[in-house]
């Protein structure tokens, strides 16, 4: 075998391992690009629910609003009644 037989036969393994390394590469990024669209989904999900919790606690605190308002009428209420009493 030749130098030259020799050199061409290097080159073309080095190309052809730069080529599958480009492969794994672009393998690699693309198992990332999913992973990445899967935590942004994840993501939107949780944005979600967590919205609806905020919902439901601001009308928790309006109902405790009430509650508390209810009760203190009806302590003023009781408070009067008791004034009355003889």
């Amino acid at each position: 075998m030749s130098i030259k037989d020799s050199a061409l036969r290097f080159a073309t393994t080095v190309e052809n391992e730069h080529i599958q390394i480009r492969a794994d590469q672009m393998e690699v990024a693309e198992g990332l690009t999913n992973r990445i669209n899967g935590v942004a989904n994840n993501v939107k999900e949780l944005d979600a629910k967590v919205t609806v919790l905020d919902e439901k606690v601001a009308s928790l605190q309006e109902d405790v609003a009430g509650v508390k308002a209810t009760q203190a009428q009806m302590l003023e209420i009781l408070i009067d009644i008791q004034r009355r009493l003889p």
